[in-house]
């Protein structure tokens, strides 16, 4: 199978690929980050210059036409509800960062694979991108595919992260048969601290004072109350909640995910793209509060450890690791993905 590779970040369809024993030979991969496509190279046993760097520059009339498989996740900042919501184009016509999509699309159109996945957030279908959203699809069946879309939660999935992102299936109209169905959830027997480590250095801790600081009564106001999605605070048994569980806010001023603790005997909040400067996930262990490690963050996207190893070992940063982990995809939901597309009879 041939696979060519867009906005790849470190290649978590890559990587599901790969953990599920389906072989495929890489045509490129496509990483303006230059530590993503380090980590990418690294992570893949893969020379650098397969990275084709900016799409805008690739020239589609040049790539092969025999691609089985194209993977991509354009930029998500002008579509996110954390981000500006600008859509596709700005007020002058031009593209945002979101509207690289186009990019992908005129090398779909080009190549004209069997099947082209696309990953998003979620926020690409509600009221306020129905525009946005609709351009993605009548370009793609324009293109001559046929489109299925669903969100996909990776708490339903095997990882304990509430993480919903918005995957679109296209699939050849020519050898489509109609019978793709998304994966069906399966039973989550994980919860957040059966990924994290047993051994954490010292560095990652908040100190005593601050601890204090949180237990303190200025913590407890009605905005800022100790609060789990059963309501008051109690202790908790493994899988007790489906979701993530808030032991305390630390910010006494909004509702910042990235400002409140969790409890590691619920899911992890969605790991977002932060780079370090103390916006990291943080949960609480035994009576002290602490930020998730990188690996942490690795392995609630569906890494291995020995993913994390050859980073660390190559010089790529604890803040880097962060980056490009919030940034991917989580692994098992595409293993489960790729199965309903490769494990059944008629693969394509």
């Amino acid at each position: 199978m041939k696979l060519l590779s867009l906005f790849s970040g470190i290649g978590a369809f890559e990587k599901a690929l790969t953990n599920l024993g389906i072989e495929y030979d890489l045509v490129a991969y496509c990483e303006i980050d230059k530590f993503a496509s380090k980590a990418y190279s690294l992570i893949h046993g893969v020379p650098e210059y397969l990275n084709f760097g900016d799409i805008t520059k690739i020239n589609e009339k040049s790539l092969p036409t025999d691609i089985d498989l194209i993977t991509y996740g354009f930029p998500c900042q002008d579509i996110s509800t954390a981000g500006l919501q600008r859509g596709f184009f700005r007020e002058d016509g031009s593209k945002t960062r979101s509207g690289l999509f186009f990019d992908a699309l005129r090398i779909i159109q080009a190549t004209k694979p069997k099947i082209a996945i696309a990953e998003n957030v979620k926020n690409l279908t509600g009221k306020k991108n129905v525009q946005p959203f609709q351009m993605v699809l009548n370009g793609l069946e324009e293109a001559g595919y046929n489109n299925y879309w669903s969100i996909l939660n990776a708490e339903d999935y095997g990882i304990p992260q509430h993480r919903e992102r918005l995957f679109i299936v296209s699939i050849r109209k020519d050898i489509d048969e109609g019978k793709f169905t998304f994966p069906a959830p399966v039973p989550l027997t994980t919860c957040m601290n059966d990924f994290l480590e047993d051994d954490v250095d010292e560095s990652y801790y908040y100190s005593k004072e601050y601890i204090r600081n949180v237990k303190s009564k200025r913590f407890n106001s009605e905005r800022d109350r100790i609060q789990s999605r059963g309501g008051s605070y109690r202790t908790l048994l493994a899988h007790d909640y489906k979701g993530p569980v808030i032991v305390a806010d630390l910010n006494h001023y909004g509702n910042d995910q990235m400002n409140r603790i969790f409890s590691p005997e619920g899911l992890s909040p969605t790991l977002k793209t932060v780079s370090g400067g103390g916006r990291e996930v943080k949960v609480q262990d035994g009576e002290r509060y602490r930020k998730l490690t990188p690996r942490e963050y690795m392995r609630l996207m569906g890494f291995a450890d020995r993913d994390v190893d050859v980073l660390i070992e190559n010089g790529i940063s604890k803040t880097q690791i962060y980056k490009v982990a919030g940034n991917s995809i989580v692994v098992p939901v595409l293993e489960h993905l790729f199965r309903q597309i490769y494990g059944r009879e008629e693969t394509y």
